[in-house]
C-alpha cells in the first residue's frame, strides 16, 4: 500500500543507515569533482594547535593588525569558508591586514559520544582564543560563527572576556519551547529513537531541517541559485554588447 507523502518525508519512515549511505554518496561525489579538478582552492595555512576533536588553522597573509576567529558549524567541511580567490571569507579579511585563524572540527567518530557541549563552546574555543592572542601580541580576535558554530562563538563570548567581538551567521539562539517556531518544528520531526550518544547523519539534519522550515533551507536555496544563473547570463550579454559597440567603433 502506498504511504502518503506526509509519512514518507517524516524522518521515521526512514532508517538512519540510508541517511549514512547518503552522506557517504555526498563524499564520493565531492571527491571526484575535486579529482576532476573542480575542487576547493584554499589558501595556504598551517596547523598551529590541536585538541581531541579539533585544530586551529593559521593563514598565511595576514599581518596582524587585527585578528579574526571563524569558528564553522561542526557538520559542515571549513573551506566553505574559503572556497575560490572570488569566494572567499578568508581572502576577503587577509586582503584587509586581519591576522585569519579558523577553528577545524575533526569528523565525527564514536568516541564523540563522549563529547558535550562545554568540549565545543567552552574549552576548544577559549583555548584557540588564547593561541592566537599569543600568535597576534595579544589581540583579542573577533569571533566569526556560523549556523551551530555561532551557538558555540555566542556561548563562549558569554563565558569569556578575551574577545574583541562576535558575527553570528543564522546561528540558532532560542531553544526554550515556543521560543521559536523553528526549534519546535525541529524537536517534532526528529526522530524519538535518537539518542544522546547516536551520530547523527548530516543527511538527516538536512532534511528535518528543510521540513521545518522550506523558507530557508529550500526556497530561498532555489531563489539564490536562479538569481546567481541570471546575473551570470546578464554579465556575459553585457561581454558581448561592450565587444560589439567597440568593434563598430573602430
Amino acid at each position: 500500500m502506498d504511504l502518503p507523502v506526509s509519512t514518507l518525508a517524516r524522518p521515521e519512515s526512514f532508517r538512519t543507515t540510508r541517511f549514512s549511505a547518503m552522506d557517504s554518496y555526498r563524499r564520493a561525489q565531492g571527491n571526484m569533482l575535486e579529482w576532476c579538478g573542480i575542487g576547493p582552492n584554499e589558501c595556504g595555512y598551517r596547523i598551529i594547535l590541536k585538541g581531541p576533536h579539533w585544530r586551529l588553522r593559521e593563514y598565511a597573509g595576514g599581518d596582524g593588525r587585527a585578528a579574526a576567529l571563524i569558528v564553522p558549524a561542526p557538520i559542515k567541511r571549513p573551506y566553505i569558508w574559503d572556497l575560490a580567490p572570488s569566494v572567499s571569507v578568508v581572502r576577503h579579511f587577509l586582503d584587509r591586514q586581519f591576522s585569519v585563524h579558523l577553528i577545524e572540527w575533526t569528523p565525527a567518530s564514536d568516541d564523540f559520544s563522549r563529547v558535550g557541549i562545554s568540549e565545543f563552546a567552552d574549552h576548544a574555543i577559549s583555548q584557540c582564543v588564547e593561541r592566537v592572542m599569543d600568535e597576534t601580541s595579544g589581540r583579542k580576535p573577533a569571533l566569526l560563527g556560523h549556523s551551530l558554530g555561532g551557538t558555540f562563538a555566542a556561548i563562549s563570548c558569554a563565558l569569556q572576556q578575551n574577545v574583541g567581538g562576535l558575527v553570528l551567521l543564522t546561528a540558532p539562539l532560542c531553544f526554550e519551547p515556543d521560543s521559536s517556531s523553528f526549534r519546535d518544528a525541529l524537536v517534532s520531526l526528529l526522530p524519538q529513537r535518537l539518542s544522546e550518544s547516536d551520530i547523527v547523519p548530516g543527511s538527516l539534519l538536512s532534511h528535518v531541517s528543510a521540513l521545518a522550515c522550506p523558507r530557508v533551507f529550500v526556497w530561498e536555496k532555489l531563489r539564490n541559485a536562479v538569481l546567481c544563473a541570471l546575473a551570470g547570463v546578464f554579465r556575459s550579454n553585457a561581454r558581448k554588447s561592450a565587444c560589439r559597440f567597440r568593434a563598430a567603433c573602430r
